[in-house]
């Protein structure tokens, strides 16, 4: 027994990597899917046209619509894959890409969606003004009310944005 004791102290340490691991893949694994949620939220934002989205350039000039999301909810709750979802809520933010318009002056809208999954999907987003915390409590289910106010919490959404956004007027 001695020999065994004295020459198994590497289990300790591979056994606790293995653990480490699992854990790092079941976390990448949640994190892929909320990524795919964004990803298709974006996609159907900017497949959406500003009437649809609250969204218009005032210059006249004709742009194209482009978007950042992030998802914070779906319907059902306990969807693990995309193709069970039929609601996904997100933050999002799009800005009518317009040659030559810097940034600054560029027409955007931000806040929280809800973009039903039927076909063609459709995109809710409550209008502005007066009254617009009501319009998003009774958009957004009550367990996700406080998402909805927040703010992205992968800041690198919007900056990537921002750098299409560049890219897309020159």
């Amino acid at each position: 027994m001695g020999f065994l004791r004295r020459h198994s102290w590497w289990l300790l340490p591979e056994v606790l990597a293995l653990a480490v691991i699992a854990a790092g893949l079941v976390y990448l694994r949640q994190d892929a899917f909320a990524n795919q949620l964004s990803d298709k939220a974006r996609t159907v934002l900017e497949q959406t046209t500003p009437t649809e989205q609250h969204l218009h350039d005032l210059s006249g000039e004709p742009g194209k619509v482009i978007c950042a999301a992030e998802s914070f909810g779906t319907e059902p709750a306990g969807a693990k894959r995309v193709e069970d979802v039929r609601v996904i809520y997100a933050l999002y933010l799009c800005a009518v890409a317009v040659r030559g318009m810097p940034w600054d002056y560029a027409t955007r809208s931000s806040g929280p969606v809800r973009i039903t999954l039927s076909d063609p999907p459709s995109v809710e987003i409550p209008l502005s003004g007066e009254g617009y915390p009501e319009r998003v409590r009774a958009l957004i289910p009550d367990n996700l009310e406080k998402r909805a106010f927040g703010t992205f919490k992968d800041k690198g959404r919007p900056a990537a944005l921002r750098k299409q956004y560049e890219h897309e007027i020159v």
